[in-house]
């Protein structure tokens, strides 16, 4: 599950920096598909799709006047990937 986030962070910079050319569609259906099998992280995998679906919505907004709404949607949708990819990255594994 890691993975798939860390592929759709990727796509969304690439979007950021390439906005006319790079669409988020891919992204979304993938995690459409990783909240299937999210279980008790499936709100967080669907507040990670709402903020990707707010980005790729701004994208051409983004591409045509660099607005700061648009890059705010960037930014919101980059911080819940990483807060997702993070979810998933700390296992405390020490013994009490």
């Amino acid at each position: 599950m890691k993975e798939i986030l860390e592929r759709v962070k990727e796509q969304l910079e690439q979007s950021f920096d390439e906005p006319r050319s790079t669409s988020l569609d891919g992204a979304i259906h993938e995690l459409e598909q990783l909240k299937v099998s999210a279980g008790d992280k499936r709100q967080m995998i669907e507040d990670v799709i709402q903020a990707v679906t707010h980005a790729r919505n701004a994208r051409m907004e983004l591409a045509e006047a660099g607005d700061e709404s648009a890059t705010n949607a960037f930014a919101e949708a980059y911080r819940a990937l990483d807060q997702a990819i993070e979810s998933y990255s700390d296992v405390d594994n020490d013994p009490v």
